[in-house]
C-alpha cells in the first residue's frame, strides 16, 4: 500500500493536484455524457451506444395516451418520446375516439414534430342545420367563418351562412345591386363564385351572358357596394384573383395581358406579362405565370413556353419548354424559402424548384422531383406551403419540403374519381362517391366522416370541432348540415 507524508509540501502539491485532476477529468466526464444525452445518444442493454431522435406529440383533443411499438408511455398529449433510430409505430387514444397510429422512420439526432394529429369521435352525430330547395355552388371563406350559397345559376341573390356562432349559424339574403350586371332580353347569364379575399369579406364572381363576360367584386358587408370590375376599367377580363394582403387589388388576364388592378384608386397598370396563358398570385405582388414568348431575338418566328415569375416589377424566367404540352404550376413559401412545383401534360414527373429567382432570370435547377405514375390532374400547396399535393385519379403523392421526402397513397374510390382538398395543413378531404373522408398529408389514418353530396364546398369551423359539409335531404333538396369532431 502507497503511503503519502502529508506532512512533505511535494506530497501535499502532488495530492492537491491530482485531487483537481480527477475532479476536472469527472466533470468533463459528466460534461460529455449530459451532451451526448441531450444529442439523443442511449446505451441499449447490449452496451451498445448509439444515436436516437426526439419526437413531440399534440394532439387534437389533447390527453391522449401514447404508446410506441405498442408500450405504453408515462405522459400524455402534449408530451415528447426519445426513441432509438429506425422504424417504429406510434399509438394515439382517447375515451370515445377511433385509435389513431401512425408508422414513421426516424433518423439519428432528428426532431420529428408530430403536432398534428386529429382524434376522431367513435360515433360521430351529424346534424341538418339549413334546407335550401336548390343549390349550384357554395364557396367557403379562408377564415372558417362564411360560407356564400349560390341558389340559382341565373340568379344576382345569395345567401351568407355565418359562422362566427359555430352552435348557432346565422343566414342573410344577399342581393347584388340592380343595374350592376348587364342583361340580354331581360335576363341574367350565368354567374359563377370564384374566391374570397384573403380577409374574407369580399367574392369574385364571374358574369357570363351571352357575348358579355363581366367580373364582379361582392362586398359580404355592404353588398350595395359591390362594383363591376369589367366597367370599371372597360377590359375583357377572363380570369382574375385578389391579391392576398388587399383586396382593393386584383391581378386580372385581359386580351392575353396580365394587369394589376388598383380598385381603391380605378387604376389599372401597364401590362406586366404578355402573351399570358395562365398565372397564379401569391402574397401582395407575386405572380407565377405561363406565357409564350420567341426563342430569340434573332429569330422570333420560332416560339416557346416559358414559366416565370413576376415580383414587385421584375419577371424572373425560371423554366422554358416547347409548345404543346399544357403546364400546371403551384407555389408557395415555407420557411424562408419560396417552392415552385411544375407539372406537364406529358410527363408523369413532377419538379420542384427552390427559391427560383435566386440566381436571376434563367432556368433553375430542380430541388426535388417525383413520378406521379401519370400528369397530375391536381397540384396544391397547404396553406402554411410545407406540403405539395398531386394526383392523378386514385394516386397521390405528397412532398413534404421541411423534410424533403414524399409520399405515396392510394385512394380507395371505386365509385367514382376522387376530388382532393387541403382541410387544413396536414389533412386532405374528398368526397368521391358521396363518402366524406379525411386522410392525413401521407395517406395513412383514413377516416370516414358523413354522407354528402359531391363537388359542394366542406369546412371546418374555427375552432376545429365541427364540420360543415352538404348533402341531400330526403325530398331531395340540399341540407347544409353539421359533423362534430369532438365528443363534447
Amino acid at each position: 500500500m502507497l503511503k503519502i507524508d502529508l506532512s512533505s509540501k511535494r506530497s501535499r502539491l502532488a495530492l492537491r493536484f491530482f485531487t483537481y485532476g480527477v475532479m476536472t477529468m469527472s466533470t468533463l466526464a459528466l460534461t460529455t455524457v449530459v451532451v451526448f444525452i441531450m444529442l439523443g445518444y442511449r446505451m441499449d442493454r447490449g452496451f451498445v451506444f448509439s444515436q436516437g431522435g426526439l419526437i413531440q406529440l399534440r394532439s387534437f383533443p389533447s390527453s391522449a395516451t401514447v404508446t410506441v411499438d405498442g408500450k405504453k408511455q408515462n405522459s400524455r398529449t402534449p408530451s415528447k418520446v426519445d426513441i432509438k433510430s429506425g422504424q417504429h409505430t406510434l399509438g394515439m387514444s382517447l375515451e370515445g375516439y377511433r385509435p389513431w397510429s401512425k408508422t414513421i422512420d426516424i433518423s439519428p439526432g432528428q426532431l420529428l414534430w408530430l403536432n398534428y394529429t386529429r382524434l376522431i369521435p367513435k360515433s360521430i352525430t351529424t346534424t341538418g342545420l339549413h334546407t335550401f330547395d336548390n343549390l349550384v355552388g357554395t364557396l367557403n371563406s379562408p377564415d372558417h367563418r362564411w360560407l356564400l350559397a349560390q341558389t340559382a345559376a341565373d340568379s344576382p341573390n345569395f345567401v351568407l351562412v355565418d359562422f362566427n356562432n359555430e352552435k348557432k349559424p346565422e343566414y342573410t339574403n344577399l342581393q347584388l345591386p340592380d343595374g350592376l350586371l348587364t342583361k340580354k332580353d331581360n335576363k341574367y347569364g350565368k354567374l359563377e363564385l370564384l374566391e374570397w379575399d384573403y380577409g374574407s369579406r369580399y367574392v369574385l364572381i364571374q358574369h357570363r351572358n351571352g357575348d358579355v363576360n363581366e367580373l364582379i367584386r361582392l362586398d359580404r358587408a355592404k353588398p350595395q357596394e359591390s362594383v363591376n370590375i369589367t366597367r370599371v376599367f372597360s377590359l375583357n377580363i377572363s380570369e382574375a384573383h385578389f391579391s392576398a394582403t388587399n383586396p382593393n387589388l386584383v391581378f386580372a388576364k385581359t386580351d392575353e395581358v396580365l394587369r394589376r388592378l388598383d380598385l381603391a384608386n380605378t387604376n389599372a397598370s401597364a401590362a406586366l406579362v404578355t402573351n399570358l396563358k395562365s398565372f397564379v398570385v401569391y402574397g401582395e405582388d407575386t405572380v407565377v405565370f405561363v406565357n409564350e414568348q420567341d426563342k430569340t431575338v434573332d429569330d422570333p418566328t420560332t416560339r416557346q413556353q416559358a414559366v416565370g415569375i413576376y415580383r414587385h416589377g421584375k419577371i424572373a424566367i425560371v423554366r422554358t419548354v416547347p409548345l404543346g404540352p399544357s403546364i400546371s404550376v403551384a407555389y408557395n413559401e415555407y420557411d424562408n424559402h419560396s417552392y415552385l412545383a411544375l407539372g406537364f401534360s406529358n410527363s408523369a414527373q413532377i419538379d420542384i424548384l427552390r427559391d427560383p429567382t435566386a440566381n436571376g432570370p434563367k432556368d433553375a435547377d430542380v430541388f426535388n422531383y417525383f413520378d406521379l405514375g401519370a400528369p397530375p390532374d391536381l397540384l396544391s400547396f397547404s396553406s402554411n406551403g410545407r406540403m405539395l399535393l398531386a394526383n392523378h385519379g386514385k394516386q397521390i403523392i405528397t412532398f413534404d419540403v421541411d423534410q424533403n421526402k414524399y409520399y405515396a397513397a392510394k385512394l380507395d374510390a371505386s365509385t367514382s374519381p376522387p376530388s382532393l382538398h387541403w382541410l387544413d395543413d396536414f389533412h386532405i378531404w374528398t368526397d368521391a362517391g358521396g363518402k366524406f373522408s379525411v386522410l392525413e398529408f401521407d395517406g395513412q389514418n383514413t377516416t370516414y366522416i358523413t354522407n354528402v353530396t359531391p363537388n359542394f364546398a366542406a369546412q371546418i369551423s374555427a375552432s376545429g370541432r365541427q364540420l360543415f359539409t352538404i348533402n341531400k335531404s330526403v325530398d331531395g333538396k340540399f341540407l347544409l348540415q353539421v359533423s362534430n369532431l369532438t365528443t363534447e
